[in-house]
């Protein structure tokens, strides 16, 4: 093949690929934290300025909001960006009910607020998750993608003592 065809072809191989290969902002991401997504939702990580934040969504479905903000010290003053315990801080003239839990070695914080604001938090990842339901279909669903998260934590392996 002539070298003048050959590099028509190969010209026109990168522009048909840069063209059909999305960029990574416009690419869903995987799951956060290992978290099962019901079918349909995608994960886009979205810019933050002093935190971690994304969301979890599908068309004509939930969005779920997401945070996660670096931990405190105790007895140090608070930064922006920094975790905030959003289920527990919530004032209980907002609550319709309040619960902790521990699941997977990980405690978490649920608040269902009268405004319907489902706010989930994980103390020990410093993540606060946040999202609006309107039905009891629409709160099996939220918590069923939220407590997926973080993915299981395994026990660390212990050694006898020596």
């Amino acid at each position: 093949m002539h070298p003048f065809k050959l590099r028509i072809i190969s010209i026109a191989g990168s522009a048909l690929l840069c063209f059909t290969v999305n960029s990574p902002a416009e690419a869903a991401s995987p799951a956060l934290g290992g978290m099962q997504l019901l079918k349909g939702y995608e994960h886009k990580v979205l810019q933050g300025i002093d935190s971690r934040v994304g969301i979890i969504s599908k068309k004509d479905g939930l969005q779920i909001h997401y945070e996660i903000g670096s931990i405190p010290k105790p007895g140090s003053p608070g930064l922006g960006g920094q975790f905030s315990d959003r289920a527990k801080l919530t004032p209980k003239q907002q609550l319709l009910w309040y619960r902790e839990q521990t699941i997977n070695g990980q405690p978490v914080h649920l608040a269902h607020c009268k405004d319907g604001l489902l706010l989930v938090s994980f103390p020990q990842k410093g993540t606060n998750f946040r999202v609006q339901v309107n039905s009891p279909n629409d709160m099996a669903d939220a918590l069923l993608m939220i407590l997926t998260y973080p993915e299981n934590i395994s026990t660390p392996a212990t050694t006898p003592d020596q």
